[in-house]
């Protein structure tokens, strides 16, 4: 393989230090330099990603060889003032192609997204936090980058809104032991009535290091009354009040329960009819002794809907095999 592959240096202290000082991987230094200041148009729909000019890593990977992959610094906000109304849709996302530029084969996850409506005046940016998992589908060389998309039905009758991406953008990788990713497929999805609770995004991982990082991250979107994305919501509610968090189940391996449910911190989500869609990110930060000799740990995303309308938990790909709800677990 390739002498320049992309390595993090000293991959166990960065770490460390970035749980140290409470953080995530998102303070590890940068496999790229930053990106310059980006300007691109809002448009009607939601079209086209557009790359995020110096944010692209090369790299060669074997097949099945995994990567964790995280975004720095990545927001964008309106280059005009907006108005009450002027709300803004937004889609963050990691992508990934051969190293030819060609699409990866048929039927394989290329990336994640992240998103959310910009509502102003209150509003002036958003920030995404992206996390996903690469796995090489075969022996090769790869590239990917930061993307980004915005859209409004305001975009009509000759207006036009110009956003930026300030500069120091960056996408950086790192790999690390007992590395698995899950995605909940299409069909997998569910809504979630007023004052109830589920669990999703279920996998099972086997940590081999003494510190285990757990990613569940999950596209959400209030069902306003009339939505043409999910049923239920009426005019009484303007929003939804969600919970989540990650939920990890020690077990033996056999299967047998191994000790009681480790709950990871509660994220709580105002997501109102103008913001509409939300990603829900979440972290579980564990040690191996916390498993008391249990040697893996089934983890699920709970979602509580508190109060408001229901709430739909999003499945399956946007275009190009970007993935919406996905998980991602590993040890050092």
């Amino acid at each position: 393989m390739n002498l320049g592959r992309i390595k993090g240096l000293g991959r166990a202290a960065g770490a460390l230090l970035a749980l140290a000082l409470g953080g995530s991987l998102l303070g590890a230094a940068p496999a790229t330099a930053a990106s310059t200041a980006f300007e691109y148009q809002v448009t009607r729909n939601a079209d086209t990603y557009l790359d995020v000019p110096g944010t692209e890593i090369a790299f060669d990977a074997l097949a099945g060889e995994r990567s964790v992959l995280w975004s720095r610094h990545f927001s964008t906000g309106p280059v005009p003032e907006l108005a009450a109304g002027d709300n803004i849709g937004n889609t963050f996302a990691i992508r990934c192609r051969n190293a030819d530029g060609t699409a990866l084969p048929a039927g394989t996850e290329a990336g994640a997204f992240w998103a959310a409506n910009l509502v102003p005046p209150n509003e002036t940016s958003l920030t995404a936090g992206l996390r996903w998992m690469f796995i090489a589908p075969a022996d090769g060389g790869y590239t990917c980058r930061l993307s980004i998309l915005s859209y409004s039905s305001i975009i009509t009758g000759g207006r036009t809104v110009t956003m930026r991406v300030p500069a120091g953008a960056e996408l950086a990788r790192e790999t690390y032991s007992s590395m698995s990713r899950w995605t909940l497929l299409a069909g997998s999805g569910t809504t979630v009535a007023r004052g109830s609770t589920v669990s999703t995004l279920g996998s099972t991982n086997t940590p081999t290091g003494e510190d285990i990082i757990v990613y569940q991250d999950a596209e959400l979107t209030t069902c306003m009354a009339g939505s043409g994305i999910c049923s239920g919501g009426t005019e009484a509610y303007t929003s939804t009040r969600a919970e989540t968090w990650v939920e990890a189940q020690p077990k033996n391996a056999d299967g047998a329960l191994c000790g009681g449910p480790i709950k990871g911190p509660v994220a709580v989500w105002n997501i109102s009819n103008a913001k509409h869609h939300q990603t829900a990110a979440n972290t579980l930060r564990l040690t191996k002794s916390q498993l008391g000799g249990c040697t893996q740990i089934r983890m699920t995303l709970k979602v509580r809907n508190v109060d408001g309308n229901p709430l739909k938990i999003h499945d399956g790909y946007s275009s190009g095999q970007i993935a919406a709800a996905h998980g991602v677990a590993y040890s050092y």
